[in-house]
């Protein structure tokens, strides 16, 4: 890999694990399923002129992949952040590496050996570390809904792998954006209440968070995720997400000076460890993945 590569990658995992805490400062003035609404909205217009419509074949496959993706994960996962604490939160949605190799030997027949077992085992033991600090904020509720996040990615990359044939990775991005924008303004209308105040009430921070979300979650992270997936085999570029919890916990500890303790630093510690023996074991022939999550 070429040293430029190489720090590309590294640097969209700073940026995404950052995503967690500088979304944290949206979710406390903007009600989540709203955020979602206005984050998809603006991804979808924002890269329609560049990518057009799809075709009236493409957009069933399309719209299953805007429910779970937009509507489940991205409403599940922004509503346990707003739950819980950001530090948290980054480290609890990386179950989804586990699942999606669980999904592919349930779907793929891929094989998991022992070490890939153990690494499960770990990863799983060092999320309920942290879930069971006493520090930790959201309870059980927050866990549940980040977990149903992370069910709902694993899906959305399956539906991925079926519809990468016929569409690229920025129409991937911004046409279930567009399609799933009214279903969550939908759903939020439906669930929550202050919408609007919420928009006036709005100041600096909240609306930092919503442009990050778009301009450098999206456009620059997603850009350089796809562009590295397309030049180097899976193998070589998965390894990089085990930086995102890393500086997700960091980010958040230090921008939004959330409590930390040494249950917090071991479990992160065991939880990433047990992704890394995952992530550096599985095998090219995994579904390629839409990113790291959030």
């Amino acid at each position: 890999m070429k040293p430029q590569h190489f720090l590309a990658l590294a640097f969209a995992q700073v940026l995404w694990g950052a995503n967690f805490a500088v979304l944290k400062l949206g979710l406390d003035t903007i009600p989540p399923l709203f955020f979602v609404a206005l984050r998809l909205g603006a991804v979808g217009f924002l890269l329609l002129p560049f990518v057009g419509l799809p075709r009236r074949s493409q957009l069933p496959g399309l719209l299953l992949l805007a429910l779970l993706l937009g509507v489940i994960h991205f409403g599940t996962l922004f509503t346990g952040i707003a739950l819980s604490d950001a530090a948290t939160s980054s480290i609890i949605i990386q179950i989804q590496v586990p699942l999606a190799a669980l999904a592919a030997a349930v779907f793929m027949g891929d094989h998991i050996g022992w070490r890939r077992w153990c690494g499960m085992a770990l990863s799983i033991f060092g999320i309920a570390l942290l879930v069971g600090r006493p520090a930790f904020q959201g309870g059980w509720v927050a866990v549940a809904l980040i977990l149903a996040a992370s069910v709902s990615w694993v899906a959305a990359n399956m539906q991925i792998k079926r519809l990468a044939a016929d569409v690229g990775g920025w129409e991937l991005n911004a046409w279930p954006a567009l399609l799933a924008a009214p279903m969550m303004l939908l759903l939020s209308a439906l669930t929550e209440h202050g919408q609007v105040e919420a928009l006036r009430n709005a100041g600096t921070a909240a609306w930092f968070a919503m442009g990050y979300q778009v301009v450098v979650t999206t456009a620059l992270c997603y850009g350089l995720w796809f562009a590295m997936m397309r030049r180097y085999p899976v193998s070589q570029v998965m390894p990089f997400t085990l930086l995102e919890p890393v500086f997700g916990a960091l980010t958040a500890v230090f921008l939004l000076n959330e409590p930390w303790d040494w249950q917090m630093v071991l479990g992160a510690l065991v939880t990433v460890s047990g992704l890394a023996i995952i992530v550096i074991r599985r095998p090219q022939t995994v579904a390629q993945p839409v990113g790291p999550g959030a």
